[in-house]
């Protein structure tokens, strides 16, 4: 679904009101490309073993998404179109080493075949961006919400990974981070 639309949002993370919009194309090459982004992980990767600052400064000045959909405002009853993607968010991995190897093997899953794959504002984790489809008969929220427990389950399983639970809200927003080396489903 690479023409799968979502809301952008300038940091910090408690601004609720999108930027704009973008698609998984245009979001991989800003994710790739930009050089104030890659200035801002830089910064903010600097502090990562320091909780408290790391978090301050991710909150505060990275950008951010949500990838389920373009949003009016932040929150559940602010979508206004559904993209058909979920983000599921793989946190403390060892190192960032293992996190671009992660990274390059669940790119690589057929199973999972995700829209956008690139390692996390910590550089200890990853972020995959996964299409699902949205079922006529089912609601919004409880499609949404089959899907993200499918492929929850399927990290488990396959890769003895633990998803992040926050991520079950149709709404919630993913940080961004420079990831050069970002992988997308190809054409």
């Amino acid at each position: 679904m690479l023409n799968s639309i979502m809301s952008f949002f300038n940091a910090p993370v408690s601004n609720k009101v999108p930027t704009g919009v973008c698609n998984v194309q245009g979001l991989y090459e800003y994710i790739t490309t930009n050089p104030r982004l890659r200035e801002l992980t830089e910064q903010v990767r600097s502090v990562a073993d320091d909780k408290q600052e790391y978090r301050r400064r991710k909150l505060a000045w990275l950008p951010y998404v949500t990838p389920a959909g373009v949003f009016s405002y932040c929150k559940g009853s602010g979508l206004l179109v559904p993209s058909g993607l979920l983000v599921v968010d793989i946190d403390h991995l060892a190192s960032l080493k293992e996190a671009e190897d992660c990274r390059d093997r669940l790119a690589a899953d057929p199973m999972l075949n995700p829209d956008l794959a690139f390692v996390s504002p910590g550089g200890r984790g990853v972020k995959l961006f996964l299409s699902y489809r949205i079922m006529p008969e089912e609601t919004l929220s409880q499609t949404f919400g089959n899907a993200v427990q499918a492929a929850w389950s399927y990290l488990e399983l396959q890769y003895g990974l633990q998803p992040d639970k926050a991520n079950k809200d149709l709404c919630r927003g993913c940080l961004l981070a420079y990831d050069e080396e970002a992988k997308r489903m190809k054409n």
